[in-house]
């Protein structure tokens, strides 16, 4: 059995996923519920759970609040929020999962099949503390983002990666030094997620680091340090140039 709590100041919510959670997956057993961040700190560090389900908004701390109180991180989370696009980023570029309110079945039965997964491998503990820099460090490029490849989760620093590019549906990611990672993420997750560290969308299949930059050819291609020649669709060029000026 899954050792499970649920942390939401809202009551009918936590009654509402208790129910759900009975519902769609049996081997998940809730031995403690908290309606506040300090609350919460209490039943997890006594209770030691495999599993937390944890609102982020909540009155005087929030959810993030909690986890910078922890000196390691050795459960699994699924973070609940509203529609809030800096924390879903946020907690997207970590590779956690999350689901938003009111909480839906189908999404919920997934976010637990992957948790279960990441339980058996015990690679929340680096996701976690990832987060939380990330969260510290707004914008910085010398944070890390986690990659889902085909067969395990890559950490790389931001400001390694030269560019991406779609490809059936997932993203080819070129890093400077390194080898290219195949991510089972499309490349419109990514555009989401590195747009605020200096990424632009040349193209609907290209995503370049602006830091890359070697040259800019009349013809509207892109010449980035690794020699490679990205293009820009003509009704992203003006803002394309507006971008170069703020750098």
């Amino acid at each position: 059995m899954i050792k499970t709590i649920l942390i939401d100041d809202e009551d009918h919510v936590r009654k509402t996923l208790q129910h759900k959670i009975k519902k769609c997956c049996t081997d998940l057993k809730i031995v403690g519920e908290a309606s506040s961040a300090q609350k919460g700190y209490e039943i997890i560090t006594e209770l030691q759970p495999d599993l937390v389900f944890l609102d982020i908004a909540m009155p005087k701390e929030t959810g993030f609040d909690l986890l910078k109180r922890f000196d390691s991180i050795n459960f699994e989370i699924i973070f609940a929020t509203g529609f809030d696009n800096f924390a879903i980023n946020a907690i997207e570029f970590c590779a956690i999962g999350y689901l938003t309110k009111p909480i839906n079945e189908e999404k919920l039965s997934q976010a637990i099949a992957q948790a279960k997964k990441r339980i058996l491998q015990k690679k929340s503990n680096k996701q976690v503390t990832q987060l939380i820099h990330n969260l510290s460090n707004p914008g910085n490029q010398q944070n890390k983002i986690c990659i889902p490849s085909m067969n395990d989760l890559e950490f790389v620093t931001i400001s390694k990666i030269i560019r991406c590019e779609g490809v059936n549906k997932m993203t080819r990611i070129i890093i400077e030094g390194q080898k290219e990672i195949i991510s089972s993420y499309n490349i419109g997750n990514y555009h989401k997620m590195l747009e605020p560290y200096g990424f632009f969308v040349t193209h609907k299949s290209h995503l370049i680091n602006l830091s890359f930059i070697k040259k800019y050819q009349k013809d509207g291609m892109i010449i980035l340090e690794d020699g490679s020649a990205i293009p820009v669709a003509k009704r992203r060029r003006k803002e394309f140039l507006e971008s170069l000026k703020r750098i």
